[in-house]
């Protein structure tokens, strides 16, 4: 990963797109990979949105990455294939613990209505795959140490 200085990063709006579909799958004139995919959003249409939104067959949600240095995202685990034709990097992967510290309560993206962190959220973050039995067993065990604090 490229070296972070110590001057205040730009944040910039990403759409990550987490797909099962096979290699090469494609929504809106964009072909996507399995796994995951990130999107900056300010270049793609509002119509590309909606469209990759509303297909069910992909788990979308919209975050913001770090600019380390010009034309360079910080993207955790990505797969930068599909980012625009800027030098993209990739992160170490996150600890479930981490990972719930990067989530926001509020974003109905990253927790459910039952207060659990979502698992397309945790995916994107950990860079690997989680099915809600692991992430309920993973959540109970969290929440019980944060409990006992």
């Amino acid at each position: 990963m490229a070296q972070v200085s110590d001057q205040t990063q730009e944040q910039v709006s990403v759409l990550m797109v987490v797909s099962r579909q096979p290699n090469g799958y494609r929504r809106a004139g964009l072909a996507f990979n399995k796994g995951d995919n990130h999107l900056l959003l300010a270049e793609l249409s509002a119509e590309q949105v909606a469209a990759i939104k509303a297909d069910t067959r992909l788990k979308v949600f919209e975050t913001s990455m770090a600019v380390d240095s010009p034309g360079s995202l910080d993207i955790p685990n990505g797969d930068t294939s599909l980012t625009s034709t800027a030098t993209t990097t990739a992160s170490v992967s996150l600890s479930f613990a981490e990972a719930i510290a990067k989530l926001d309560k509020a974003n109905k993206e990253h927790f459910t209505s039952s207060g659990k962190p979502q698992c397309i959220a945790l995916e994107a973050l950990m860079g690997q795959f989680i099915s809600a039995a692991e992430r309920d067993a993973q959540w109970a065990a969290f929440t019980a140490t944060a409990d006992g604090e």
